[in-house]
């Protein structure tokens, strides 16, 4: 991802090492980036009966399960990897399903304020149910299939009962209501 603008006027610094990230410093503003990925990969699936593949599990930093999309890193093991290769093998590993191609759709920060990671949001065709998915290394993912039409009212339900939302779900909403999706 291209980076405009460069305003800082002191060099970065790294303040902590922790196992998987660093805690920097520039110019009196900390932040967190990750060792090893820097970008990850949101993938927005769609089953031939408009069915949305959503993902749910536990994350520790809010300390309550999250439901999301299908996501992963680019290149967290170690290489550099392709990140539309990334999308579509991270929606497998999670989800059980495979497509036959992926489009990108649009590319930012998560959250600026805090972390410098990147995320890019792709948009899968042709799923295909291949496994069972729920992640790999202990994840412990849940796969949800959602009728679109009533992907809203499903999502505020699972607020209502203590899961939160990642705000990236919301978000991509939008990319299904373009016409051309």
């Amino acid at each position: 991802m291209q980076r405009v603008g460069k305003e800082s006027t002191v060099s970065e610094k790294r303040v902590f090492e922790g196992k998987h990230v660093y805690v920097c410093e520039r110019d009196g503003w900390e932040y967190v980036e990750r060792k090893k990925a820097k970008t990850a990969v949101v993938i927005i699936a769609e089953t031939n009966d408009r069915r949305i593949v959503l993902t749910e599990q536990y994350r520790r930093p809010v300390d309550a399960r999250v439901i999301d999309y299908p996501a992963g890193l680019v290149g967290d093991e170690g290489g550099h990897d392709d990140p539309a290769q990334t999308a579509k093998r991270e929606l497998e590993e999670e989800t059980g399903y495979t497509c036959s191609r992926v489009e990108r759709l649009a590319a930012g920060p998560t959250s600026p304020g805090i972390t410098s990671e990147t995320a890019t949001f792709y948009r899968a065709f042709d799923l295909r149910k291949t496994g069972k998915g729920g992640g790999v290394a202990g994840e412990n993912i849940t796969v949800h299939e959602v009728p679109r039409d009533g992907i809203v009212d499903w999502l505020h339900a699972r607020e209502r009962e203590g899961i939160l939302v990642d705000l990236k779900v919301w978000g991509g909403l939008y990319f299904l209501a373009l016409p051309s999706l």
